[in-house]
């Protein structure tokens, strides 16, 4: 049997015909141009040929004037089946060529087969030129078979018209029945496609009609499982109610939207907004909903909160500090410098050392709201963990209480970290007071350091730490244990399970900003009635620890006689400052702000030896001042003081290696050292 070749440059309708002639038992060849067509012809005479017009090498009129110039081929029918040219010049100009047949894409299946099935059978000229044999005329036979042949005519007629009437309606029918099985098909692929959560239920049953793939994945019901529930089944019990409550005052309002809570199949709570919408489903009438799952963005949104929370109170945490810590400074200062002018044996003298102790105290609840609010300045140095906890380990002994067995592991071989060994002191003893009380009935507090390694995967579930070496200290309790709401709030600032008076909530939340100031991390692990584990992690470095030599301790303050401009915008404490430097033997020159300072520099007719400035003052601060001063005095050297530290301070570069810094409040001792040591070339 002859092929049928088919000529079209795309693929997807050179399938579609060939599916169709094949399903009408043709057998079919295939070209992509003429060229290719002409070719294929040659080597095998096909019955018909069906071509597109526009395509690349050689386009379907080009095919058509050579096919037609070949005697081998001239007498094989020709149809041209095109989309790309519709106009009556253009069919006009393919049947001048010798196109047999022009039909315009997309034909109907029915319609294509018969004009196919027409030029495949059209009959051989020769044998259309057979003429029948000669027949004698009778006039009325033939009157009669002309009345006859026209009643025939007209009755052929018009079972033609009723019959391409019901074809119409058929073909109508199965178009509006393809278009239906189309649209439905496109609408299940956008419905299952949609990545929210989709249900339909019945508005008066509540029953489930329909859900979608994600609907599955998402709550763990299969399909079948939804079907034969309802939307109240979603609900955690307690929100049933309220449910009902609001589809009874929708009435007719058939859009609308809201938050709620769904439960799913294993139990879990996810937060949803819902968006409802009114449609008619199979005959019924029914609701559209789409759930959206606002659980993430939720605790997204609540980790927001909590970090804008924090970074309030540190900011707030700061400025009483910095107040708090001038005036401490002017109570610690006057009271020492009082106590060195009084015998001991004064009653007086205890009097002083108890306004000394209070401003101690005060200094220490400072220190604390600076260590949470991540601004205190530390004074980070080389040493081995070992040595802070058994430096530290008989003050413990003393906080837990003798019902409490403290039980020291430390490692022989534990590597060296940097950091403030007064802050891990800190850590140390805070998280003992936390173990003494939740042992109230006595119990045992093990404390043990180990290198360890910290891999990529650990790390990726711990923000803001990198893989490599740390040294850890583990403090164990085997007391009451922490719960998961606790575990969840326990590093917040002001946060206590004591009763009122018992705690100040700062403890934890200061041994949380300490360890990540200080570049490590903090874990927890507790189980309720058995106990709590904290595990610290602080970076192991290279460094070996220095040599430190005590300073000998004197009654005096060390002397000196250079000059000092001293920059404070408080007066209390500019007027301490003064007077422990006078009292030293210093020149001191005195400005309450930078403008006054270089208003000074510029009078001064002698060498300035040292600036002593605040970091943090209105309108120019300490490091701008120093800055403009050392243009104009090279030899200049700078102390600074502050009573906290913010960004601002970091980023002025007063951290800096390299740069003198004394932490307000200090002590009249603590000055007059810190300057001697800056004046001599070591700033400490």
């Amino acid at each position: 049997m002859s092929p049928v070749l088919i000529v079209d440059d795309n693929a997807e309708n050179l399938y579609l015909l060939r599916m169709l002639l094949q399903g009408h038992g043709y057998t079919v060849e295939e070209a992509r141009h003429g060229a290719e067509a002409l070719t294929k012809a040659r080597q095998r005479l096909p019955a018909l040929i069906i071509s597109d017009l526009l395509m690349p090498v050689m386009d379907g009129y080009t095919l058509l004037r050579q096919w037609k110039a070949d005697d081998r081929l001239k007498a094989i029918p020709f149809m041209v089946y095109t989309a790309t040219y519709t106009d009556t010049k253009d069919q006009r100009l393919a049947l001048d060529l010798g196109a047999d047949a022009f039909v315009v894409k997309p034909a109907e299946p029915e319609a294509l087969m018969t004009s196919i099935t027409a030029l495949l059978a059209s009959p051989d000229p020769a044998q259309a030129s057979v003429r029948l044999p000669q027949i004698e005329e009778n006039t009325q036979l033939k009157d009669y078979s002309e009345t006859l042949f026209r009643k025939l005519e007209k009755k052929i007629e018009g079972l033609q018209q009723t019959n391409r009437r019901l074809g119409a309606e058929i073909a109508q029918r199965k178009r509006t029945e393809a278009a239906l099985r189309d649209s439905e098909a496109r609408y299940r692929q956008l419905f299952q496609a949609i990545t929210d959560p989709l249900f339909v239920y019945d508005r008066e049953t509540l029953a489930y009609l329909a859900v979608n793939d994600a609907a599955v994945a998402q709550y763990g019901y299969s399909y079948d499982e939804f079907l034969t529930m309802t939307i109240r089944d979603v609900r955690p019990p307690e929100d049933v109610p309220v449910l009902l409550k609001m589809l009874a005052q929708s009435g007719t309002s058939l859009e609308h939207r809201g938050l709620w809570r769904h439960q799913k199949k294993n139990g879990d709570i996810i937060n949803v907004e819902i968006s409802a919408y009114g449609l008619t489903f199979a005959g019924r009438p029914a609701c559209l909903v789409q759930a959206r799952n606002l659980t993430e963005q939720k605790r997204l949104e609540e980790q927001f909160r909590q970090a804008q929370k924090m970074e309030a109170i540190g900011r707030l945490a700061g400025g009483i500090a910095h107040d708090f810590n001038n005036l401490i400074t002017v109570i610690k200062g006057y009271s020492e410098l009082l106590q060195s002018r009084i015998a001991t044996d004064d009653p007086a003298s205890e009097l002083l050392g108890e306004i000394y102790k209070a401003g101690e105290q005060a200094g220490t609840l400072t220190r604390q709201l600076l260590a949470f609010s991540r601004q205190q300045v530390l004074a980070p140095q080389v040493f081995n963990l070992n040595t802070v906890v058994s430096n530290t380990e008989t003050m413990l002994r003393r906080l837990i209480g003798e019902d409490v067995s403290l039980v020291t592991t430390l490692s022989s071989t534990l590597g060296q970290v940097k950091a403030d060994p007064g802050q891990i002191e800190q850590v140390l003893m805070n998280l003992a007071v936390n173990a003494r009380d939740a042992m109230p009935q006595g119990g045992t507090l093990t404390l043990a350091t180990k290198t360890v390694h910290l891999d990529e995967a650990y790390c990726r579930t711990v923000a803001d730490l990198a893989p490599g070496d740390y040294v850890r200290l583990t403090m164990q309790d085997t007391g009451c244990g922490i719960d998961a709401a606790t575990q969840a709030n326990m590093f917040e600032p002001f946060f206590t399970t004591k009763a009122v008076g018992k705690g100040t909530g700062l403890g934890l939340t200061t041994v949380h900003g300490i360890v990540k100031q200080s570049g490590g991390h903090i874990a927890v692990e507790s189980t309720v009635g058995q106990g709590t584990t904290f595990q610290i992690y602080l970076p192991r470095v290279a460094e070996l620890v220095p040599e430190v030599r005590s300073p000998a301790r004197s009654r005096t303050l060390p002397q000196g006689s250079e000059t000092v401009l001293v920059v404070e915008d408080e007066d209390a404490v500019r007027a301490l400052e003064i007077l422990i430097l006078q009292r030293c033997g210093y020149r001191v020159l005195e400005a309450i702000n930078g403008s006054d300072a270089l208003h000074l520099v510029e009078q001064e007719p002698g060498p300035i030896h040292l600036l002593l400035s605040d970091v943090v003052m209105p309108h120019m601060g300490g490091r701008d001042l120093a800055d403009q001063i050392a243009l104009k005095r090279p030899d200049c050297k700078v102390l600074f003081l502050s009573g906290y530290t913010d960004d601002a301070v970091i980023h002025h570069g007063v951290s800096e290696a390299g740069v003198a810094f004394l932490q307000k409040p200090f002590t009249p001792a603590a000055l007059a050292q810190k300057v001697r040591q800056v004046l001599d070339g070591a700033t400490g």
